[in-house]
């Protein structure tokens, strides 16, 4: 799998550094998607509890570049929304970099929404991200 790292807000190096338990400290709180074709997956999601308590949250969204463009992440981003709507939750939200007009434009096909709260992408770094949300 190819990733594109600037659109993540970890880092490689981060990541790789963490110890079986605090991955699976991490993975015991997620619902995780994975999209398959031709023997293989072709793109990942997960669900969480949003940080702040407040709803959910659709996170490490990836889909492989041969495959954006031909509905790979619909059914990723229907399973993160279903998964939050059996969970009972009272917001889905996420967050997009600036200028990932694809991202953007499925979720908004999703039925998310801007919602006018933005931050860095990482702590230091001038890249933005803005947040979308909607009910699941």
């Amino acid at each position: 799998m190819r990733i594109d790292p600037s659109a993540f807000s970890s880092q490689a190096h981060v990541e790789e550094a963490f110890d079986q338990g605090r991955w699976r400290q991490r993975l015991s709180r997620a619902a995780v998607f994975v999209a398959e074709a031709e023997g293989g997956p072709i793109g990942l999601v997960a669900g969480i509890e949003a940080p702040e308590g407040d709803g959910a949250e659709l996170v490490s969204m990836w889909v492989a570049p041969e495959w954006r463009g031909h509905g790979a992440a619909a059914p990723l981003i229907e399973a993160v929304r279903e998964w939050a709507a059996r969970s009972r939750f009272e917001r889905l939200g996420l967050w997009v970099v600036e200028g990932n007009l694809v991202a953007e434009k499925a979720y908004a096909k999703a039925g998310f929404e801007r919602t006018g709260r933005r931050q860095p992408v990482r702590e230091g770094e001038p890249a933005m991200e803005f947040e979308m949300a909607r009910r699941p």
